[in-house]
């Protein structure tokens, strides 16, 4: 069964095509550390190729680039500012930042906040017309952003000859989720942003616990629930599962949202007039959720934010995570950081046995504004950052894992670095993935929406009742 919702963004994609990074406190320059939080092993000067000169000393070497119809030195002697929340993509392309600066003589300015000052300086940049960051972070404001006329689409800038080479680029080698992100989550014709990092939902089990009780691996949601049942029933100190139940259009609606999709229910059967959140699709997969919390998960199951979740599947607390980011992979089997690390194993998440396997999946992109002043500039390190060699070596050399490539997923290094199966997991749920829609008022309907499904997991009332009232409430906010 092919969704409506599934359906829309591939005509979508199929008619947008693709004929077709100031002043700032705390920035830092080029290669050197900008103050993010990730495990990037800054092996910088590893790596180094044939391409002769300097290059011998650069993380890529330089020819991986010079074979693309691009003119890269056009732009010699100039400056961008980019402006970044701490990330693991910062720490993990770092260190390959000066194959930028050799290859197009531009110099990067690194503005890496933390995520609440970033978010707030960034509304502050482009909402005044300031334009100090000429590259910048983008979430799930990107059509708040772009209705308010503060985001630059990318598309005349594919569209010069100079700037891309369609052939080298391999646009077809993005994940067309990561696309229709790109493009405003669907809400736009033209590119709001170049993506940069993506996460899929997967399930995590305990493999000595499946081996101990005979169970075999979920596919559907009632396997899945029948797996937490025995867990849950047979061991004293281990809940059956574990998911996020905290508010916020983050949290556990991020997770809920999957299962409306594979119950086959849709996000804005209408917009504006239908949110489709009082559905009867839509009410049946709350009220699996909820109930699987309530009656296999841990007490205070309303509160667990995601590093809660993580932190008890790593303590050996729970059998399962029934769904949630393929990213929790490396810090689940890190012997350093999980009590469980060569127990854990990884599956595609559950659906309804008569539903549609339809992970969500979230992506970064990278955007300029209206009033960047080296917007141009801006979008080759869009596309270097994005491409293929920097992709790769990101990924198989400086271990980055959340690649928007299917290349690298299918790279033999990398997965040899991350295992196959884990691989496999990612790319299958990729291929298949539907991120949620960002309109420009999500973060306010979803916010209460989250709200009024917390308190059904909570128990104060019931998922039907959750479900009808996130329904008026988020026709409500979009209709003023």
């Amino acid at each position: 069964m092919t969704s409506q919702r599934n359906r829309k963004r591939r005509n979508f994609l199929k008619a947008a095509g693709v004929g077709l990074l100031g002043g700032l406190a705390g920035c830092t320059r080029g290669g050197d550390s900008g103050g993010g939080t990730g495990t990037g092993d800054s092996n910088s000067g590893d790596g180094g190729g044939d391409s002769g000169g300097d290059s011998e000393e650069l993380a890529i070497p330089l020819s991986e680039y010079e074979n693309a119809d691009i003119d890269w030195r056009q732009f010699e002697g100039s400056t961008i500012n980019i402006g970044a929340v701490e990330h693991a993509w910062v720490d993990a392309i770092e260190p390959a930042v000066p194959v930028f600066e050799e290859l197009t003589g531009i110099e990067v300015v690194w503005n890496v906040l933390p995520e609440q000052e970033f978010r707030t300086k960034r509304l502050t940049d482009v909402s005044t017309g300031a334009g100090e960051w000429d590259v910048f972070f983008l979430d799930q404001v990107v059509n708040q952003f772009r209705e308010s006329g503060w985001l630059q689409a990318l598309d005349p800038y594919f569209e010069d000859d100079s700037m891309y080479d369609e052939e080298w680029y391999g646009m077809d080698d993005l994940f067309e989720a990561t696309r229709w992100q790109a493009h405003g989550g669907g809400y736009s014709d033209t590119w709001t942003g170049m993506p940069i990092t993506v996460e899929v939902q997967t399930q995590f089990y305990r493999s000595d616990l499946y081996d101990e009780y005979d169970l075999e691996v979920a596919e559907t949601l009632e396997e899945f629930r029948a797996n937490a049942q025995t867990i849950h029933e047979e061991e004293d100190d281990i809940v059956g599962t574990v998911g996020r139940g905290q508010q916020g259009y983050g949290m556990n609606i991020y997770i809920l949202n999957t299962f409306i999709r594979q119950f086959g229910a849709e996000l804005w059967d209408s917009y504006p007039g239908d949110s489709g959140l009082d559905s009867e699709g839509a009410i049946a997969a709350a009220e699996w959720y909820v109930n699987l919390l309530q009656d296999y998960g841990p007490e205070g199951a309303s509160s667990q934010v995601w590093s809660d979740v993580l932190s008890t599947m790593q303590s050996g607390g729970a059998g399962h995570i029934v769904s949630d980011a393929n990213l929790f992979w490396p810090g689940l089997t890190d012997p350093e950081s999980s009590d469980v690390a060569d127990q854990i194993a990884v599956a595609k998440a559950p659906s309804p046995a008569d539903g549609e396997f339809s992970p969500n999946a979230f992506a970064w992109q990278i955007a300029t504004s209206q009033n960047a002043e080296n917007s141009e500039e801006a979008f080759l390190f869009m596309i270097w950052a994005s491409s293929e060699p920097t992709n790769t070596w990101m990924h198989v050399e400086n271990g980055a894992g959340f690649s928007v490539r299917q290349s690298v997923w299918e790279n033999d290094e990398y997965r040899d670095r991350v295992g196959g199966n884990f691989a496999d997991v990612t790319l299958e749920s990729l291929q298949e993935a539907a991120p949620d829609p960002f309109d420009s008022q999500y973060p306010e309907w979803g916010q209460t929406y989250s709200e009024e499904l917390q308190t059904a997991i909570a128990g104060s009332q019931s998922a039907e009742e959750a479900m009808t009232d996130a329904a008026s409430a988020a026709e409500d906010i979009v209709s003023e």
